[in-house]
């Protein structure tokens, strides 16, 4: 009996570590927040006009009180035109030379750095009742700090007709991004003005490019003889898309596409056709490795972007809006995050 007793007491420590793993501290949370990743088609090349209020209506059910896009943060803007060389041609692709040009004249008529702008702007109590004076304060803010989202809704938020405070450049700007198609537009930022919501999210991130085209170059030898490669754009991954996307723009019936696009089914090809491409097929191993690499280096920032969010909205329910390849992971990477639950958009919508 003593030897049992003395067995048991030596095992007690390790049973109890055994116990004390990441999952079984997220089960004693005390406030979960609820974050739905909604995959979509990037829609800026599509010329027609754009009805997406269905699939915002859907988005409302859950009732967010936070949206996020796959734009890039503002402090992240202002590392990469202070960093690497190879940083200019992504921030020219992904940002605008446009909006860099128009932030720096911000800045110096505002006589703030990019920095400081950024802070003033996240010390500003935004709320619903602003007037027009603070909105186009809050805009010229943003726009120096390169936050164009938030700009662009605070600018549809406008009542009045007197923006002389804004320059004709600024106004040109937000004006073109008000009415072309993309997902920050046509989802994001109406979204954000039918539930009341003051602030649009960036959480997306290129820090990886200084590394990106030396592995390019060393990965397209390969890629471009690839018979895998070439199976891939014939899959029902890249077809079905295609041809949902079509049907959509001719019949304004969006749903069956945003369906698709978050079902387990499509999260299923994004691993088995997309990315095993770059692991066990006709690749050059090791430039294809550091193309999974930098990806997940991508999406790991991402996703600690949209902890940040979290950390904004304790208890609330957030909305992010990205292409459909990085919602298969940002659901398996959020789904292990303390404090987070992931809500599948299927929860909220249906044919």
């Amino acid at each position: 009996m003593i030897r049992v007793i003395f067995a048991a007491l030596v095992l007690l420590p390790s049973l109890v570590n055994a116990k004390q793993d990441i999952q079984s501290l997220n089960a004693r949370v005390k406030q979960k927040t609820e974050v739905m990743v909604l995959g979509t088609m990037h829609l800026k090349s599509i010329k027609e006009e754009i009805d997406l209020s269905e699939i915002r209506g859907y988005l409302g059910k859950f009732k967010p009180t936070a949206i996020a896009v796959e734009s890039l943060r503002g402090e992240d803007i202002f590392t990469m035109l202070n960093g690497s060389v190879e940083y200019h041609e992504t921030l020219t692709n992904f940002v605008g030379d446009e909006l860099l040009g128009i932030a720096k004249k911000e800045q110096s008529s505002l006589g703030l750095s990019a920095s400081e702008a950024i802070y003033k702007m996240n010390q500003f109590e935004i709320v619903d009742n602003l007037s027009d004076e603070k909105r186009i304060e809050l805009i010229r803010l943003s726009i120096a700090g390169y936050y164009p989202d938030t700009a662009t809704l605070q600018w549809l938020k406008l009542t009045e007709n007197d923006t002389s405070q804004l320059s004709t450049d600024l106004k040109t700007y937000l004006r073109a991004r008000a009415t072309k198609n993309n997902e920050t537009l046509n989802i994001a930022i109406n979204l954000a003005l039918s539930e009341g919501i003051n602030t649009i999210y960036p959480i997306d991130d290129h820090l990886d490019k200084d590394m990106y085209q030396d592995m390019v170059k060393k990965l397209m030898p390969s890629y471009s003889k690839s018979q895998a490669g070439n199976e891939l754009q014939k899959s029902t991954l890249i077809t079905k898309s295609q041809s949902l996307q079509k049907h959509a723009i001719q019949t304004g019936d969006w749903l069956p596409l945003y369906l698709w696009l978050n079902s387990p089914e499509q999260s299923s090809q994004v691993i088995g056709q997309e990315w095993s491409i770059f692991v066990d097929k006709d690749l050059e191993v090791e430039p294809a490795l550091a193309r999974v690499a930098l990806w997940e280096v991508r999406n790991l920032n991402m996703v600690s972007n949209i902890m940040r969010v979290v950390a904004s909205e304790i208890g609330g329910r957030i909305v992010i809006i990205v292409g459909a390849s990085h919602r298969v992971f940002f659901e398996e990477y959020l789904s292990k995050m303390i404090g987070v639950e992931v809500i599948p958009f299927s929860d909220f919508a249906s044919e």
